[in-house]
């Protein structure tokens, strides 16, 4: 094996380990509701076309979205990438600018049996809790000013380990198994006027447990290098174990404890229990030719009415629905003259009926994406994706988040991994 291979075993390995991957990619007043904002596996060429990847993968790229379309990498595959997010939050009264940015995921795969079975692990996010907000009211039978300040950060992360495994000629199926954990810090502050202090409530939920995920993709050979390819995706839902811990302090103005040495009042220390995640469904459909287009449709659901939190609550959460329609065009990837026909060109559209229900009202999102994969020497790939978007409106006293994200991924790939070296 090179010298360089070795070091990128163990770079790989070391990273996978020891990193949690909770940087907080977003900022939203929305995440407060369930485990936060849901990330789909998306890596940045999914995301450059819509979020499309379902039914399509290739030999350049990991495939995050379907575990059954590994079975097209045939060399071993490193991805990386960071994210940033440009966002704008409105009401009718008032507006706040937000950016936040961070590692978004790392993905490795290879080969077991070219052509027909390949495995992957990585680690990315499950979700995301990055939020703050005030209210002003007055308490409960009285005159007297009370403020109330809401704070909320963490997520959940996932490692994971997939793999995909060929049945018969344009036929596969795969599994992925995911660790989820990480933690979500929400804390409740309370400030009433002419006091002279503050009184606080914060709960942690540790989650640490597996969730499974099943796939299957069938490819049909219409003519020369032109294929239909159909895909679906199965997460299997269920309990999600957690630890809860939750206590009560009193606090100076100035935020700090009014005595360090006095305990606060615990409600609950690493109590056991649970959070109920719903199954999710995703079907998928593309045309393409080889190494030259692709177009394509994807659509998943998930019965987010059925969340139950810690304490057995649905916290008033819709159903999930999302569409993908996007694609991509290479002009000529064999060309030697002309390094822009090389390009991959993508682009894609997303629509998202959210879960989130606020005053009645659903919470949707519309983006428009687009992106470019540029090649690099031996095979691999530096891409760029880029997204414009809304999410919500200001109607109804609602929170309009009006985004512009940029991701940039790095794919290494190495065709010469367990390839037994020759000597004349």
């Amino acid at each position: 094996m090179p010298r360089i291979s070795k070091i990128a075993v163990v770079a790989v390995l070391c990273i996978l380990s020891n990193i949690q991957i909770n940087a907080q990619n977003t900022y939203s007043p929305y995440s407060v509701f369930g485990v936060g904002d849901l990330v789909d596996m998306d890596l940045v060429q999914n995301t450059a076309m819509g979020g499309l990847g379902i039914s399509n993968g290739t030999p350049f790229h990991l495939n995050n979205k379907n575990p059954a379309l590994l079975t097209h990498n045939r060399v071993v595959v490193f991805e990386t990438a960071i994210s940033t997010e440009q966002k704008k939050l409105s009401n009718s009264d008032l507006s706040q600018d937000s950016f936040t940015g961070g590692l978004g995921y790392l993905a490795f795969g290879f080969p077991v049996i070219r052509d027909t079975w390949t495995i992957s692990v990585g680690m990315m996010p499950y979700s995301i809790v990055n939020y703050e907000s005030n209210d002003l009211g007055f308490v409960s039978g009285e005159n007297t000013p009370l403020t109330t300040s809401y704070r909320g950060e963490g997520g959940v992360s996932r490692a994971y380990f997939a793999t995909g495994l060929k049945l018969t000629e344009g036929l596969s199926i795969g599994l992925r198994a995911s660790y989820l954990f990480g933690s979500i810090k929400k804390e409740t502050q309370f400030f009433v006027f002419n006091t002279s202090y503050l009184t606080a409530d914060i709960s942690e939920d540790a989650f640490s447990d597996i969730k499974f995920g099943l796939g299957a993709a069938y490819s049909l050979h219409l003519k020369d290098q032109t294929y239909l390819n159909f895909g679906v995706t199965y997460d299997i839902g269920g309990d999600q174990n957690l630890t809860r811990s939750e206590r009560l302090e009193r606090r100076d103005l100035s935020g700090d404890r009014l005595s360090p040495d006095d305990p606060p009042y615990l409600i609950a220390d690493d109590t056991p229990g649970a959070d109920y995640f719903p199954s999710t469904l995703g079907v998928g459909i593309s045309f393409e030719k080889k190494l030259k287009w692709m177009i394509g449709a994807d659509l998943s659901t998930g019965k987010w009415s059925e969340y139950r939190d810690f304490d057995g609550e649905s916290e008033g959460l819709g159903n999930l629905t999302e569409v993908a329609v996007g694609g991509s065009f290479i002009p000529d990837a064999f060309s030697v003259s002309n390094y822009l026909n090389r390009i991959t060109y993508m682009m894609g559209i997303n629509y998202q009926k959210t879960p989130y229900l606020v005053n009645d009202q659903e919470i949707n999102d519309f983006g428009i994406n687009f992106g470019v994969t540029l090649p690099l020497r031996n095979l691999s790939r530096l891409s760029l994706a880029f997204q414009v978007g809304q999410r919500g409106s200001k109607d109804n006293d609602l929170i309009q988040e009006r985004y512009f994200k940029a991701h940039l991924g790095i794919t290494v790939n190495d065709n010469k991994w367990f390839i037994r070296r020759k000597f004349d």
